[in-house]
């Protein structure tokens, strides 16, 4: 019994998270109440802090249990670097946006933690994490544009430095699929990102 208990408790938990990052996505933290998480859940206030102490402990617990599955996306692109840094660039920013814009979850992440964080103040007690989570991001981009560089494809003269392109084209990222979510499909997302990226990497200095 102590076994079940513990397992139902983990679901009630995980329900909480869940619904919370879906009303978050939706309205914005601030505007989300633990009341409307625990009424969406069809659970009770008492049940909610008995999780979670108050939404700033529950945002921080929703971080730490909602990273973007990037891992394997930038080893590949890596990997594929090594014989054409800007083609694998390329795939990797295309398939970031189409993850973000194609997976509801990866969505609701993104527009929560990333997209929308600077107008949530709730996101105070932990920008330091999501900060260093978009310090390791731009790292693996710079490596991309050091391979670029040593490959040719960029000119070593070029005053821009890895990290200033590697913002760049996290920006992209950034701006395209702001563009889509906000502009709501106007343009297929597809031919958004492939119009987007190919102007970007052709106008990088060559």
């Amino acid at each position: 019994m102590p076994r079940r208990t513990k397992e139902e408790a983990e679901q009630t938990r995980q329900l909480l998270l869940q619904t919370a990052l879906t009303l978050f996505a939706k309205r914005g933290i601030t505007q989300t109440s633990l009341k409307d998480i625990a009424a969406a859940s069809g659970l009770t206030h008492g049940a909610l802090y008995w999780h979670f102490k108050n939404r700033t402990d529950l945002v921080a617990a929703l971080y730490q249990e909602s990273r973007l599955p990037l891992d394997e996306l930038f080893i590949d692109q890596l990997q594929a670097a090594r014989q054409d840094a800007l083609g694998s660039l390329g795939e990797l920013l295309k398939r970031w946006s189409w993850l973000v814009l194609e997976d509801q979850r990866c969505e609701a992440i993104w527009r929560v933690f990333h997209l929308n964080a600077k107008q949530e103040p709730e996101l105070a007690a932990i920008s330091d994490h999501i900060y260093a989570e978009q310090q390791e991001w731009l790292e693996r981009l710079a490596k991309i544009y050091k391979k670029a560089r040593k490959q040719g494809q960029l000119p070593e003269s070029s005053k821009l430095k890895q990290g200033a392109l590697a913002e760049s084209a996290l920006a992209v990222v950034f701006g395209i699929t702001a563009s889509v979510i906000y502009t709501e499909g106007r343009t297929p997302p597809k031919q958004q990102i492939k119009t987007v990226l190919k102007v970007y990497l052709a106008g990088l200095p060559g």
